[in-house]
């Protein structure tokens, strides 16, 4: 039982509480023992004891892989009505009309069980980090919150049915790859708040433009109840567009526009050491100190203060808890690197604007030596050649030395170059393996390195080989 802070621990599941959640028939054999030790929908995550839960995909349905679940040792398997067992089968079964359904379904049920207020959160960049800090905000009371980036219509509704009681306040984070994902996610969970921190370029090429986006994320709005809170940056124009389609009134948060009741002030940029600064809200003026790479976190904590603050708690209580933060692996973690260098991993994945703050606080460590690694911005579209020009001008302003990876590393080299880096302070690499060994043979002591790029780079490789 979870009385305080946050409420991740995973509850011990039974077969017949499950049948319920989900509508669904249990099949199970006479003695048979109901507990299961976890529920997930990736046959090669199973083990032991576990659930199955087999999911429609885009290419292959899980169906074809219960007895994949059943040799590696699940216990239990939830199915459609129409599945016919060939083969290896767990010994119990749940079968259902529809499995996707039937798991949203039982995401909704169990948070109706829990009684738990949702805060969703969504934006651009920022998911993520938002999240765990508002989760922070909100601990004095029992919490809990997505895990990683698991963000989606199977990874959330999995995660809620893992956790036990009592959760008064769940946080959400909620992808968005394409227009109606965050009405289906906001269909299920039900969030009273609503926070959306900003809309970029990331996934612009699915979406084909910044306006097609901001419609994509204002689902999160549309959703809200009028007794809600839609919470809002007032800085970002396009979130200022679409606030109109919340019923539930709004609170803005910022740092420049004056709109914004949840304001940062008295910014002091620390570097890759944080930032501080003092957040003013309509219930008074608190020190915000956030020990982590750059000023834009500053932002993420006033929202997130404002989101809390929605559920009742104080800004001086909010502020007090957010000083304990500390970013998610790959996330802008600083690491002690080989050689006495400073590692600041920031490789999970990549934006304009996301790689435009890394290289502000890379800037601000006022290191004498600063090697930035960037990796290729996925997902750009027609954008791709303007970001990755932009991000080898940006470099050469805030590095001393630059490595490009990926496809685009000539034209980032390029760009670094035309904007004055030294081209013997420039070199490209195909891959993380070769960024690595390149990588290696330029550390040294006091240096500051910033390794930076989408997913799809995998450039934590980068990371795991230049750690101390």
């Amino acid at each position: 039982m979870c009385t305080g802070r946050l409420c991740d621990h995973p509850a011990v599941l039974r077969a017949d509480t499950l049948a319920v959640l989900l509508a669904g028939r249990l099949e199970s054999p006479p003695g048979a023992p109901l507990d299961i030790a976890d529920l997930v929908s990736d046959s090669q995550s199973v083990t032991p004891g576990a659930g199955f839960i087999a999911l429609p995909g885009e290419v292959t349905d899980g169906h074809a892989f219960v007895g994949d679940a059943a040799r590696r040792g699940a216990s239990l398997a939830v199915v459609s009505d129409r599945f016919r067992a060939q083969g290896d089968v767990p010994p119990l079964l749940i079968r259902v009309p529809d499995t996707a359904l039937a798991l949203r379904a039982a995401c909704e049920r169990r948070l109706g069980e829990m009684g738990a207020t949702v805060v969703g959160i969504t934006g651009s960049v920022g998911k993520t980090t938002a999240k765990e800090m508002c989760a922070l905000a909100l601990s004095g009371r029992p919490t809990s919150k997505t895990p990683g980036n698991l963000n989606t219509w199977t990874q959330i509704p999995l995660h809620v049915l893992r956790l036990d009681s009592p959760v008064e306040r769940m946080v959400v984070e909620m992808a968005m790859t394409a227009k109606g994902e965050i009405a289906d996610l906001a269909g299920f969970t039900h969030p009273e708040v609503g926070v959306l921190l900003n809309v970029g370029q990331a996934h612009i090429g699915r979406l084909g433009s910044e306006e097609a986006i901001a419609d994509a994320k204002a689902e999160l709005l549309d959703a809200l109840p009028g007794h809600g809170r839609a919470v809002l940056n007032a800085d970002d124009p396009r979130v200022v567009g679409v606030a109109a389609r919340s019923r539930a009134p709004v609170a803005w948060f910022g740092v420049h526009d004056s709109r914004a009741e949840w304001r940062v002030e008295e910014i002091s940029d620390q570097g890759i050491h944080g930032a501080t600064g003092v957040l003013r809200g309509p219930d008074g003026r608190a020190p915000l100190h956030i020990r982590a790479p750059g000023r834009h976190l500053l932002v993420d904590a006033a929202a997130a203060a404002a989101a809390a603050s929605a559920l009742g708690v104080g800004i001086a209580e909010a502020t007090e808890r957010l000083s304990e933060f500390q970013p998610a692996e790959h996330r802008g973690r600083v690491l002690p690197g080989r050689s006495g260098a400073t590692l600041v991993d920031d490789s999970y994945n990549s934006s304009p604007s996301s790689l435009a703050a890394a290289l502000d606080a890379l800037a601000a460590s006022a290191a004498p030596n600063r090697l930035a690694i960037i990796g290729d911005m996925l997902e750009l579209g027609e954008r791709t050649p303007g970001a990755h020009q932009e991000a080898g001008r940006r470099a050469a302003r805030a590095a001393t030395r630059l490595l490009a990876v990926g496809e685009q590393a000539d034209l980032v080299a390029r760009s670094a170059v035309a904007g004055g880096m030294p081209a013997e302070a420039v070199e490209r690499a195909a891959d993380a393996e070769a960024a690595a060994e390149m990588a290696l043979r330029q550390l040294a002591p006091g240096m500051v390195v910033l390794v930076k790029g989408s997913r799809g780079l995998h450039l934590e490789t980068v990371i795991d080989r230049l750690l101390a």
